[in-house]
């Protein structure tokens, strides 16, 4: 099984580090293969896909759910959706998940995209 990792350009930076290397998606062994693949040459075999990705040309938009998170909200139980349309093609290119404040916790999602 291939992972599609998101590639990084230039040199491994602390952002890097501090962010993929420590959110707890990757093994120790995958953060190892990450580092490598991006600081020595030759380059070593890795499992995630290392091509880079087909250039996307356009305007860019970025959309939030709420302009500011001023307070914590609950959970109902129930789906949160954001709804849209649009009038030409577009590309959903990421998004993005907020989670518990007090601290590290597991959530079951389902993320879905529904063309109507």
């Amino acid at each position: 099984v291939q992972r599609r990792c998101p590639l990084v350009r230039g040199r491994v930076s602390a952002a890097a580090a501090a962010g993929p290397a420590q959110s707890g998606i990757l093994v120790d062994r995958e953060v190892v293969s990450l580092f490598l693949h991006f600081t020595v040459n030759p380059k070593p075999r890795v499992e995630f896909i290392d091509r880079p990705r087909c250039c996307l040309r356009g305007k860019e938009c970025s959309i939030n759910r709420f302009q500011q998170v001023e307070s914590r909200w609950g959970y109902s139980g129930t789906s949160d959706r954001i709804r849209f349309s649009v009038n030409k093609r577009i590309f959903v290119v990421g998004f993005g998940l907020y989670g518990s404040i007090h601290g590290p916790t597991d959530y079951q999602v389902n993320i879905q995209i529904i063309h109507t």
